[in-house]
């Protein structure tokens, strides 16, 4: 028993041993980083600009890395895709990648019709940019990013190596069109309930950019009393850009700390900067609607009071319907035997006269 004990202690410590001493296998880094990440041009159709960006290899083992210009695209919620650009879709004037060309510092192969390198760890490669904004092309801002994307090689359900996306970043070039600007921002539409149960206040907006340029801004919502002193308050978004062209839409609730009861007004505060100001006052929406609130618990009691209130005045109605045919059968019954009595008054009578005469 003991010699088992020694031999299980021995094959523990040589575990053990083994843990430690054996080398542990080191986890990849694949990441890439650039130089800059945004740039601004404001020029004239038919004009451009030009721009550098470094990519980096910033892990420890090689990558491929594609590298491709995508449109900004913005659907009816405010959710932001990014497309590659097709020349069929529409004319270049509104596909603001085709304006690029990109030159890359280093020898590249393709994927399809994208252009990649090969980068090894710490490696940096320029990669430069002309823009021209053609001829014709409507004032106001577009987007556009360069993206670059790394990619690895997995294995087929043929066996066959198909490239994998593994993570992308980009640089953003952000182009304003000179020209006429127009500046229109609107709420269309802010809608909550006006009647709310309990301490939760559902709200729902749409800020929309009829303009053709962008607009950052903030959004707030107060909750008022009656004698519009402040309740609560949310910062919805305090750092957001609505695009040219676009709309961008919020749902949410409030809730308060405490049961409140009584008339409210939920106010939405929407500032924005105005273009060409020198002042550093923002423009402000301001939008107000009515709520009613009241407690769960007096809900479920006025439905309680009210439900016995109708079955009350349904029994006494019911008991009232009942009174009214017992008084109608008696009514007969008294019309009946008033009848009989009247009936045995006439045979009578008449009996009496035949025997008088």
């Amino acid at each position: 028993m003991q010699r088992s004990a020694r031999k299980l202690s021995l094959l523990l410590v040589l575990l053990v041993l083994v843990g430690l001493i054996a080398p542990t296998s080191a986890t990849a880094v694949r990441t890439i980083g650039l130089s800059t990440g945004t740039f601004d041009f404001s020029v004239a159709a038919g004009k451009g600009g030009t721009g550098e960006v470094v990519v980096m290899n910033n892990g420890d083992e090689n990558l491929s890395v594609l590298i491709y210009a995508a449109n900004q695209k913005v659907d009816a919620s405010g959710a932001i895709s990014y497309e590659v650009p097709n020349r069929d879709d529409q004319g270049v004037q509104y596909n603001p990648a085709l304006w690029l060309q990109i030159k890359i510092g280093k020898q590249t192969q393709t994927v399809g019709n994208t252009p990649y390198i090969e980068l090894t760890p710490g490696e940096q490669v320029p990669v430069s940019f002309e823009m021209l904004v053609p001829q014709g092309t409507p004032p106001g801002d577009h987007q556009v990013l360069i993206f670059f994307e790394m990619r690895s090689d997995a294995t087929g359900a043929e066996g066959e190596a198909t490239p994998q996306v593994s993570g992308r970043v980009g640089a953003r070039i952000s182009v304003r069109v000179e020209g006429e600007i127009v500046e229109k921002i609107d709420v269309r539409p802010f809608a909550t309930r006006g009647f709310i149960l309990g301490k939760t206040l559902p709200y729902t907006f749409v800020l929309l950019n009829e303009g053709n340029i962008d607009k950052p801004f903030s959004a707030k919502l107060t909750l008022l009393d009656s004698n519009l002193g402040e309740v609560l308050s949310s910062n919805v978004t305090t750092d957001s850009v609505v695009y040219a062209g676009t709309n961008i839409e919020f749902s949410d609730v409030l809730r308060t700390q405490k049961q409140l009861i009584g008339k409210y007004t939920m106010r939405l505060e929407i500032e924005y900067p105005r273009e060409g100001s020198d002042v550093n006052i923002p423009e402000t929406l301001k939008l107000d609607k009515t709520v009613w609130i009241v407690p769960l618990w007096l809900a479920i009691a006025v439905v309680v009071v009210v439900g016995l209130a109708l079955i009350l005045a349904s029994y006494k109605q019911s008991v009232h319907s009942a009174e009214r045919r017992i008084e109608k059968k008696r009514q007969e019954r008294e019309a009946r035997r008033t009848l009989v009595h009247n009936e045995a008054d006439y045979f009578r009578v008449d009996r009496d006269d035949n025997l008088g005469s």
